[in-house]
């Protein structure tokens, strides 16, 4: 079974903290090595320990291990945004991710918030086959298409390290 924690409410330990951002950086490195190139982090362990400070990481764990996170953030008064979703990929097929996402919905209908937006980073000129399954299991989850946006004009300074042009698919769920 999994239960969801916010580390606004759970301080986590050093030791959870490093296995949170052990997993990210596998599923990043795995999932976006087309687009970094290979084990590339995503974001530093200082910065990641700075979300969950702020509050803005939920963790999954089963039978008391750490086996997933996500970032959630408030985009404006009537939007939040999520990103950074990782779960064990030992573990896989669990419902780690859906329960993730499940709660933020929670949180984010908690607070009388209309939508959620995601963006999912995606190489353009290649297709990955991960990259299409996760935008189908969003849109699944109830996730509309809404437009793409290169990643240069998101973050200039960051495009340097990419190895393809790359852009963001943005989706939105209205609750």
């Amino acid at each position: 079974m999994i239960n969801v924690v916010s580390t606004k409410t759970k301080s986590l330990s050093l030791q959870e903290r490093k296995r949170l951002y052990e997993i990210l950086t596998i599923a990043y490195a795995e999932t976006e090595k087309e687009i970094w190139g290979e084990n590339y982090p995503r974001i530093s362990f200082d910065d990641y320990n700075e979300i969950i400070n702020k509050g803005e990481i939920l963790v999954a764990y089963n039978e008391g291990l750490v086996v997933g996170g996500i970032h959630y953030y408030k985009l404006n008064p009537n939007s939040y945004g999520f990103g950074l979703l990782c779960a064990d990929f030992e573990k896989s097929g669990m419902g780690i991710g859906r329960a993730l996402i499940n709660s933020v919905e929670q949180i984010v209908a908690t607070e009388s918030v209309k939508l959620i937006k995601i963006g999912i980073l995606r190489p353009k000129t290649i297709e990955v086959e991960f990259k299409t399954r996760i935008s189908a299991w969003y849109q699944r989850l109830g996730y509309k298409y809404t437009h793409s946006q290169d990643f240069g004009e998101v973050d200039s300074k960051k495009s340097t390290d990419l190895i393809t042009p790359s852009c963001f698919d943005y989706y939105v769920k209205s609750l």
